[in-house]
């Protein structure tokens, strides 16, 4: 099953790369410098310094739309060296939230399908969601995914799916010690 972000996601990820620009227009223009992006958007950023108002809001918006077809990682990572930013924090801690959700989701048809035909759901279903997250975090302790997952198919309570995004927590900050460590 492939996952498409929903309308209201995509309007999460402009307003997410909004806060981006307006976070970049704040920099000095030494800093917007140094930016690892186009010329373009630098020479827009250094404009929109010195711009009020509306006419600064449009400029934003308009930067905003060019940043939506580029990777904004470089930025980000950019900002919080220089600013210590949240925002890349948020933006993981948002996709670890999808992954739970793409998980959880996954779990559902399952037991729903299994349900259809009279039998249990197995342990070791097919979950595209979960061999996605395994493939983006290789020490991701899936039989506890899988456990939880099945738990909150059976019940519904919160406390399980809470318990996926713990486990897909864990793995992140594992990943991102290993890399900084190498």
């Amino acid at each position: 099953m492939e996952y498409r972000p929903s309308r209201s996601e995509k309007k999460r990820q402009a307003k997410r790369v909004e806060q981006l620009t307006k976070e970049l227009v704040s920099l000095s223009l030494s800093e917007i410098k140094k930016l690892p992006c186009d010329e373009e958007i630098k020479e827009l950023l250094q404009e929109t310094a010195g711009l009020k108002s509306g006419a600064r809001k449009r400029q934003i918006k308009f930067i905003t739309k060019l940043l939506r077809k580029q990777e904004t990682s470089p930025l980000l990572q950019f900002l919080s060296e220089k600013k210590g930013s949240r925002l890349e924090k948020n933006k993981n801690f948002q996709e670890l939230e999808r992954l739970r959700d793409d998980i959880v989701t996954d779990a559902i048809q399952a037991a729903l399908l299994a349900e259809s035909v009279d039998e249990q759901l197995d342990s070791k279903w097919s979950s595209p969601a979960i061999d996605a997250a395994k493939k983006r975090l290789p020490n991701l302790d899936e039989t506890t995914i899988r456990t939880s997952a099945l738990r909150f198919t059976r019940t519904r309570k919160l406390t399980h799916s809470r318990e996926i995004f713990r486990t897909l927590k864990a793995a992140a900050e594992q990943l991102r010690f290993q890399t900084k460590l190498s």
